[in-house]
């Protein structure tokens, strides 16, 4: 843990705020979120992404490959990228890449349990597929734990961080200037936190080492943080 990741967990202690009563809305991202970092399915995605890709525009891998960073880095997501720029169809894209094995997930049911604990709206807020987000928490067997699921064609194929998803998860979710300094947001991806912390949501960053100096950079948009979901859940959730 870096040095600034330690002085968040110090500065802002989960004893200091009763979550429970704090927050009305607790919404999560999922790849990379609501399942552990290490299990690397989202890397599987990811290959599955270039493949397609690679296949689509009768390309070599390495270019499949420079053709799909591009675009993320461009557009926040390499789907939305695709489509502007090459006009691609999202839903044979979106089917192909998600098209992946779940079968390291399994039953969590300590999630469960702490999920099931949380009085407030527990929501997904994802760059993913409905589809995909449904097969991920069906398999770990939470998915009754959820009210609604926001996914990237809810947001029009805009991804976070732009601020246009931001402003259509709300509508949906149901979420205004009244109400949304009673929302918290769970996320692995430091950066998509800072137009939630802008628009007043509380913010959780999940750890990991891939996007661990991006964290650095994006430190003050972040409240709270800690190894893993379940592990900062239980920090919250102390009954």
């Amino acid at each position: 843990m870096t040095n600034s990741s330690t002085n968040l967990i110090s500065e802002n202690n989960f004893d200091t705020v009763n979550f429970i009563n704090e927050y009305d809305y607790w919404i999560f991202d999922l790849d990379n979120t609501i399942y552990d970092f290490h299990l690397g399915l989202f890397r599987r995605i990811s290959q599955r992404m270039t493949e397609y890709i690679k296949n689509f525009f009768n390309l070599n891998h390495d270019d499949a490959l420079n053709l799909q960073k591009n675009m993320y880095k461009k557009y926040g997501l390499t789907l939305r990228g695709l489509i502007i720029e090459k006009n691609i169809d999202p839903e044979p894209f979106l089917n192909y890449v998600h098209d992946v094995g779940f079968d390291d997930l399994k039953t969590d049911y300590e999630l469960k349990k702490l999920l099931s604990k949380i009085n407030g709206q527990k929501l997904i807020y994802t760059n993913a597929s409905y589809h995909h987000a449904k097969n991920i928490l069906k398999s770990m067997g939470i998915f009754e734990e959820f009210e609604i699921i926001f996914d990237i064609k809810d947001a029009n194929y805009i991804a976070k961080p732009n601020y246009k998803s931001y402003e259509m998860m709300k509508d949906k979710f149901g979420l205004n200037n009244n109400n949304i300094n009673r929302s918290i947001f769970f996320e692995d991806t430091a950066k998509n936190l800072k137009p939630a912390s802008e628009l007043g949501m509380g913010t959780v960053w999940i750890e990991n080492d891939f996007n661990r100096k991006e964290a650095d950079i994006y430190q003050q948009y972040i409240d709270f943080t800690g190894s893993d979901i379940k592990t900062i859940l239980r920090n919250m959730i102390k009954k």
